[in-house]
């Protein structure tokens, strides 16, 4: 079982990762129609975080409807180098220390990444 799958098991809330109330709380965050449309084609939360889109979609729902860190979606998250560096941009407002590995295979990523932080990955 992979991480999210057992963190979301585990969870106590299980309501806010309900995909219909996922959708709604997009649309009241503004969502365009674009990303409404795109949410509603899944069938299942699992379905969408199992998608090309899920670190999107992750990096998105924490950055427009949480605004906040989404501890259980990280392990989608770092999985793509540009959301990964979003996240830690706009979300962590700090290093992510386990995503810099990620990060740093992307040129444009590690490079925005150590300007940004003043750092060297």
């Amino acid at each position: 079982m992979s991480n999210w799958k057992k963190e979301l098991k585990e969870t106590t809330d299980r309501s806010k990762y309900n995909l219909s109330e996922i959708i709604e709380q997009a649309k009241k965050a503004d969502a365009s129609d674009e990303v409404i449309e795109a949410l509603s084609k899944y069938s299942s939360i699992e379905e969408a975080l199992e998608s090309k889109r899920a670190s999107y979609w992750c990096c998105w729902y924490a950055t427009k409807v949480l605004k906040g860190r989404w501890i259980e979606a990280e392990s989608i998250i770092i999985k793509d180098a540009y959301f990964a560096y979003w996240y830690t941009r706009d979300i962590l407002k700090g290093r992510w220390i386990e995503a810099e590995p990620i990060i740093a295979k992307d040129k444009f990523c590690k490079t925005e990444y150590e300007n940004y932080f003043n750092c060297k990955i």
